[in-house]
C-alpha cells in the first residue's frame, strides 16, 4: 500500500514531468516570494555582533516573522 508521503500511483507522472524541466524552469517554479514587512522595505543592513542583529529583529519586525529572542519562559512552551 502506497504511503500518503510518497504520493501514491498519481505521484509517478508528476514527479516524472517535473524532473523532465530544465534546471532554470526548476527554480523559477521552485521558489516562492514572500513579502517580508520591514525586511523587504528598506536598504540592506550590516551589524557588528549576531547579538545587535537579533536585538534589531526584536524590536522592528513582526512576531509572525519568528525573529524573536526566546527567554527562559517561551522556551518551556
Amino acid at each position: 500500500m502506497p504511503s500518503k508521503t510518497s504520493g501514491g500511483a498519481s505521484g509517478g507522472p508528476q514527479c516524472r514531468r517535473q524532473l523532465a524541466r530544465s534546471t532554470l524552469a526548476r527554480i523559477k517554479y521552485g521558489f516562492a516570494w514572500v513579502y517580508k514587512p520591514v525586511l523587504d522595505d528598506g536598504p540592506s543592513r550590516a551589524f557588528d555582533s549576531m547579538a545587535e542583529y537579533r536585538r534589531w529583529c526584536h524590536e522592528k519586525l513582526p512576531p509572525y516573522l519568528g525573529y524573536r529572542i526566546v527567554t527562559a519562559r517561551h522556551a518551556a512552551k
